[in-house]
């Protein structure tokens, strides 16, 4: 069976690419923009990459201009979107710095030409040693600029790289003195090259689709589990959650204690200064709550200003401690709505500590019942359940460390 030959693998990356592009336009992730912009960028990459590579492919048949430097500056433009686009994926922004990268590696190219005379094999080798320099780049951007990547994202990226290092190789082969490197040279190494680029071509090109669609997924389950405005549990998940942690609990034997908390006068706030204040308060409060409870506790808003923390692990002693740190926080520092405007709130707070054999709606019962008490007692206070009120600020002591 004939192999393939140089030109031929030319032209099926012309194709290749051409058919990425139409099939990434034409899919609803990009025509929507649910990524940000990402999938466009990769989608004109693709284009400018088919239109290099064919008028790589007609060289002889067009002029050398056409053919050598309008080629070779859509093939690096092209290069370089897909190292914007990785790290638009991974980061959610473009440093100036890496755009300005990507615009010196494709400007770069032809006084770098001109050191070497134009002659062929150092336009391969300058060629490639760019384009190896962008494929590290959005090696890069995919597997270390973004924590929690996935599996996918992890293969998408290592094959980028193994690119880099193919199209590295043929640049160092090129610069080998009288090595008479060409585009077209039919060796070990080109072939190694371009069909390096052709599978790089399908897997950047289906990759961007599958890693799209994750990450739509991961921002359907966000949807569905989160707090639109204060980015804590919403009602459904935290149940859901807590209804979990009150079995295992129950299966293993260690104390659940549950926080019900209530803004105070919460209604004057959103009366004063509106909806956008009154949001600003609720922001502004969960970020305080998350930073008083401890790194594993759960806190969910179920509504209004509503909201509730359970705390896995922690009995009535240590939830109290956790509860009166909460309190302390959000009656000592007001919270500024804007340069002129700053509020100044409380919270009451009841806890209810799980008992043998109950189940989470009667704990929601209880916590919330304290809650009530609290209010009831005078407000910006900790109440727990079973226990007789005390004085705020008198209402925990901390535990003896066992040394």
């Amino acid at each position: 069976m004939p192999s393939l030959d140089i030109r031929t693998l030319i032209f099926l990356l012309a194709l290749g690419n051409l058919l990425l592009f139409t099939t990434l336009l034409s899919s609803r992730f990009v025509q929507d923009g649910h990524d940000g912009g990402p999938s466009r960028l990769w989608a004109v990459s693709k284009l400018l990459q088919s239109a290099a590579w064919t008028l790589l492919w007609a060289r002889g048949s067009v002029p050398g201009f056409w053919s050598i430097e309008v080629a070779n500056t859509l093939l690096l433009g092209g290069f370089g979107l897909e190292t914007l686009a990785a790290w638009r994926f991974s980061t959610g922004r473009l440093p100036r710095w890496l755009l300005a990268v990507v615009v010196a590696a494709v400007l770069v190219r032809y006084p770098l030409n001109q050191l070497g005379d134009n002659l062929p094999a150092h336009r391969v080798a300058v060629a490639s040693y760019l384009s190896a320099g962008l494929f590290v780049l959005t090696g890069w951007g995919l597997l270390w600029q973004r924590s929690g990547r996935s599996r996918l994202q992890v293969f998408v990226g290592g094959c980028t790289l193994a690119l880099a290092a193919v199209v590295m190789m043929r640049g160092v082969l090129a610069s080998v003195p009288d090595a008479g490197f060409t585009l077209l040279d039919g060796n070990a190494i080109q072939v190694a090259t371009f069909l390096a680029l052709f599978l790089l071509m399908l897997t950047n090109g289906f990759g961007v689709v599958l890693l799209s669609a994750e990450r739509s997924s991961a921002r359907l389950t966000t949807l569905a589990t989160r707090d639109s405005l204060t980015g804590c549990s919403n009602r459904r998940d935290f149940l859901e959650r807590l209804r979990v942690m009150v079995a295992s609990a129950s299966r293993n034997g260690y104390p659940l204690t549950l926080m019900a908390v209530d803004l105070d006068h919460f209604k004057q706030v959103n009366d004063t200064y509106g909806h956008p204040g009154g949001d600003r308060v609720l922001q502004q409060f969960v970020r305080r709550c998350e930073a008083a409870v401890r790194e594993t506790d759960v806190v969910g808003r179920l509504g209004g200003e509503e909201f509730m923390v359970a705390m896995n692990g922690a009995g009535a002693v240590e939830a109290l401690d956790v509860a009166e740190r909460l309190r302390v926080a959000v009656a000592n520092r007001p919270i500024t709505l804007s340069a002129r405007q700053r509020v100044t709130i409380s919270v009451s707070i009841g806890l209810a500590t799980l008992r043998s054999g109950e189940d989470g709606a009667a704990l929601v019962a209880r916590a919330d019942a304290a809650l009530y008490r609290a209010k009831r007692n005078g407000r910006n206070r900790v109440d727990v359940d079973g226990q007789a009120p005390v004085p705020t600020g008198a209402s925990w002591t901390r535990p003896a460390r066992v040394r």
